[in-house]
C-alpha cells in the first residue's frame, strides 16, 4: 500500500486511517512512508443509524491534526465509496488536502473519488454470465 502511495511523488507528511480497520493499515503505511498518523472515525461508526445525518464523523485527538496538511487516506475496503467520500470532505473541511487514497480492496473500481486518486491492491470485478 505504501508503494502505491509513494508513486505520487509528493512531500506528504500525514497519513489518515479511516477507523476501524483502516487505522492499523495506516499505521503501517505511515511508518513505511515516515509520515505522521491521524485517524478519522466516520459517522457510521460513531452514532446510531438515525443520528448519522445530524452528526458527522470526527478526527481522533490522540493522533496528528490535519492543520492545512497534505495527506494520504487509508482504509481496508471501498464498498460504495460513501465512507471515503465523507473522509475526503472532512479532511478538506479541516483545511487539509487529500493527495491520494489507498485500500486493500476496491469493490467499485474507482480511479478517483472527488478528484482524489484511488489505489487498491485488489479490484473486485463483476463478471456476468451469458445465458
Amino acid at each position: 500500500m505504501a508503494d502505491l502511495l509513494a508513486k505520487q511523488g509528493e512531500e506528504v507528511d500525514l497519513t489518515v486511517g479511516i477507523e476501524k480497520a483502516g487505522a492499523p493499515l495506516a499505521t503501517a503505511v505511515a511508518n513505511q512512508l515516515d509520515t505522521d498518523l491521524g485517524t478519522y472515525a466516520p459517522a457510521k461508526h460513531q452514532w446510531d443509524e438515525g443520528d448519522i445525518d445530524e452528526q458527522g464523523g470526527g478526527f481522533s485527538r490522540n493522533f496528528a491534526a490535519i492543520r492545512n496538511r497534505d495527506c494520504y487516506v487509508v482504509d481496508d475496503i471501498i464498498t460504495s465509496g460513501t465512507t471515503m467520500r465523507e473522509s475526503i470532505d472532512a479532511i478538506r473541511e479541516q483545511g487539509g488536502e487529500p493527495i491520494a487514497c489507498v485500500v486493500l480492496v476496491d469493490k467499485r473500481g474507482y480511479d478517483e473519488i472527488d478528484g482524489v486518486p484511488v489505489y487498491s491492491l485488489v479490484d473486485v470485478v463483476r463478471v456476468d454470465r451469458e445465458e
